[in-house]
């Protein structure tokens, strides 16, 4: 492999990916309630929108996968003490339906990509 940086979005799996975004979506239903029961569109009802964008696309974009030499990063949203895998240490990595599947220690991990970058993530995790 050479030593381009190759980076990748991704979710979490299904079940955490759910609970996430229900969270995001009750923000935005908070602003919906209140416009609703005001009828007026105010300053903080705009501040709640923008809070929901923000969250959004905080969820959307920070979530990355980076393979960078001979590391795996897993990026997350809140939590600074990223996945970083050795692709050494590395035990299986596969597609799974929607997503990709990560075994390191005996420790499975799933997380949700598009089918063309799993594609890719694997192959390049996989040529050393």
């Amino acid at each position: 492999m050479n030593n381009s940086k190759h980076t990748f979005k991704y979710q979490p799996n299904l079940a955490s990916s759910l609970i996430v975004w229900s969270w995001t979506l009750l923000i935005l239903m908070v602003g919906i309630v209140w416009w609703l029961e005001t009828l007026k569109f105010k300053w903080p009802l705009a501040l709640i929108f923008g809070i929901f964008i923000v969250v959004s696309a905080a969820q959307i974009g920070l979530r990355r996968v980076t393979i960078d030499r001979n590391l795996m990063i897993f990026s997350t949203v809140f939590n600074r003490s990223w996945l970083v895998i050795p692709r050494d240490q590395l035990e299986l990595i596969t597609a799974v339906k929607g997503g990709v599947q990560v075994r390191i220690d005996g420790n499975d991990y799933q997380f949700l990509m598009p089918k063309k970058s799993r594609n890719q993530l694997i192959n390049l995790a996989q040529n050393n």
